[in-house]
């Protein structure tokens, strides 16, 4: 018994070591994330702009980030068109419910190298993880791709969960107006400590509250997660005139009315003037 003491007490040491190490491994790390500039004015003369997303991480090498910066949610329609008689014509519209209307993704590199789609679909990485539901219907409207329309535009129906088809579909639209997009291997890191990576808002970028989540990975596996915000709002005139509007959709429409009158009418007295 005695000679097996050392063997069983250096049995336990090892097993000892490899629990911590792996609880070590395991344990979350600190990350820390920020922006250039937190609140966005968009105003009349607004035509995109440029953010820097820097931070730093505890890492080691081969650790892999993924940042996702999220707009607010609302209703997106999307129809599609058939050609009828030798003319297109929409068909059917779809209605996605709680879709995000700007969803932009950068990575240390491919999302298939960082964590496996089970990984990715748990830490909730992509616009269509959550399974985006839809509401189909049929009508003769205008071609709108990525706006938000009332309900009522579309014939009542019960939501369901797209087909790959649609998914697809729908992703092609929003990337093609520069409203979602996936950027690999776009994240900048030092020493395994330090990152940062520019986000390019279009002309077209939605007002609202924005989350910016940045996500650590080692192995495949989420260590640890940090969430900031980001606003972007509208201001000057253009927002006076964009809350007017809204407010007073009436007077509004008078107002324009009178305005193109008027105008219609100077340059009438100009003209006949030359």
């Amino acid at each position: 018994m005695t000679r097996l003491q050392p063997v069983i007490l250096g049995i336990w040491f090892a097993i000892i070591a490899l629990v911590a190490t792996t609880a070590a491994n395991a344990a979350p790390t600190r990350l820390v994330a920020d922006l250039s500039q937190s609140h966005v004015d968009i105003t009349s003369g607004y035509h995109g702009t440029e953010l820097l997303l820097f931070g730093a991480y505890e890492g080691i090498p081969g650790d892999e980030l993924v940042l996702i910066v999220e707009g607010p949610t609302n209703d997106i329609i999307q129809r599609r068109k058939e050609k009828r008689a030798g003319v297109w014509v929409n068909v059917e519209t779809l209605l996605w419910k709680q879709a995000p209307s700007f969803y932009h993704l950068f990575s240390t590199a491919e999302l298939s190298e960082i964590a496996d789609a089970q990984s990715r679909l748990k830490a909730d990485i992509g616009p269509l993880a959550g399974g985006l539901q839809l509401v189909t219907g049929v009508d003769g409207g205008g071609n709108v791709h990525g706006d938000s329309t009332p309900k009522a535009a579309v014939k009542p129906a019960m939501a369901k969960l797209g087909t790959a088809d649609q998914n697809a579909g729908l992703k092609r639209n929003m990337t093609s107006n520069g409203l979602w997009q996936t950027n690999p291997a776009s994240i900048i890191t030092q020493q395994d400590m330090l990152f940062r990576t520019m986000l390019t808002l279009p002309s077209n970028v939605p007002t609202g509250d924005y989350s910016v989540r940045i996500l650590h990975f080692r192995d495949g596996v989420a260590l640890s997660e940090r969430v900031t915000d980001m606003n972007i709002r509208k201001a000057g005139m253009s927002a006076l005139i964009y809350s007017f509007a809204h407010d007073y959709p009436v007077f509004y429409g008078l107002f324009a009315i009178a305005f193109a009158v008027a105008s219609g009418w100077l340059a009438a007295v100009a003209f006949r003037r030359g």
